[in-house]
This record gives C-alpha cells, structure tokens and sequence, in this order.
C-alpha cells in the first residue's frame, strides 16, 4: 500500500484536493519514513507554532520511531534540523539511513556530473570533424 500524502505540518500548510493521514495514525503501517528540512526562512512569517510545539507535533521522535514496523528504515536528505523535524537522538540510530543516503547522493551527482562532461567533451569532438 502506497500513502502518498501525509499530513504536512501545520493546518496552514493543508492544500485542498489531497488525502491526507495522520502521522501517528500511519506510522506503524509504512516501510520508509522520509523526511524532509523543515526551511523555517520560508515560514517564518505563517508559522504560528514554536519550533518545540512543532517537534511535538510532527516530528520523529523515540516514540514514533517504536511505533515503526521493525524493518522500516528512516530517510533525510539532510541538512536537517535536530529536535525539528527528527528528535536528535534518532538522527544516528539503528533505523536511521540519513548518512547512507547523503554518501549515495554525492555519488549519484559525481556520476551526473562525469555524464553531462563526457557528453559535452562528444558533442565537441562532433562539431570539431
């Protein structure tokens, strides 16, 4: 089963025409809890929460990480914000495939990078016959 909208934060942020789920409603039904920064320059203006009622609220706890099937794996593409959006503690635990995921993100854009060059070095030698 595929859920594709939790529910984002903050009623604020709700868009209409989407199903939404709660949080604790879901968490012991998924594979991968992925996570992303929460980009407090953007909000500072519509958030109408502490970032300590946000944490409470939203954000992956020791709680949250028990409810989570044994084998659900933790993901971010990082940077992130400790005690935010994931409590410091789960950042570096046993579920928690941040660090991977980062390592295999700079790997994926070497490997871009290395396709986008070799592809202009052919267009070059091309347009050089």
């Amino acid at each position: 089963m595929v859920w594709k909208y939790i529910r984002p934060g903050p009623l604020e942020y709700k868009e209409e025409g989407y199903h939404y789920v709660e949080f604790d409603e879901i968490i012991s039904k998924v594979d991968v809890v992925m996570l992303l920064r929460v980009q407090h320059e953007r909000h500072e203006e519509k958030m109408n929460e502490t970032v300590e009622e946000y944490h409470k609220a939203f954000g992956l706890n020791q709680t949250r990480v028990q409810a989570m099937k044994e084998t659900a794996i933790i993901m971010h593409p990082a940077p992130f914000n400790r005690n935010v959006e994931i409590a410091d503690d789960i950042v570096e635990c046993e579920k928690s495939r941040i660090f991977k995921q980062v390592q295999n993100g700079v790997y994926v854009r070497m490997a871009l990078i290395h396709m986008v060059l070799e592809n202009n070095i052919e267009l070059i030698k091309k347009e050089n016959k």
